[in-house]
């Protein structure tokens, strides 16, 4: 459910194509899947065994920190499209 919300954020914002900022966003959100497995023993080789988990928490809440302040712009400001119904093979459908 968060993988949903925060890519359809990440592309909502963006000014970019869909495509583009599709590819912007998966850019970075691989890399640092690719990056964390080969960075956490490295940082507990250099500190201590709960350093790891510490560096996590301190991203995460960093990030929450960033999405509150920046709530601004991942407002979409959607106008209130009309609603039309038409007809096709004798079966409403819906359009806007």
């Amino acid at each position: 459910m968060n993988n949903t919300v925060y890519t359809e954020l990440a592309l909502d914002v963006s000014d970019a194509p869909r495509p583009v900022a599709s590819a912007g966003y998966n850019f970075v959100r691989w890399f640092a899947a690719a990056a964390a497995p080969y960075f956490a023993p490295k940082i507990e080789e250099w500190s201590d065994v709960h350093m790891p988990f510490v560096v996590a928490a301190v991203t995460a809440v960093l990030g929450a920190v960033v999405v509150v302040v920046r709530r601004k712009s991942l407002t979409n400001e959607a106008e209130e499209l009309e609603t039309r119904h038409a007809t096709e093979d004798g079966v409403g459908v819906f359009a806007s």
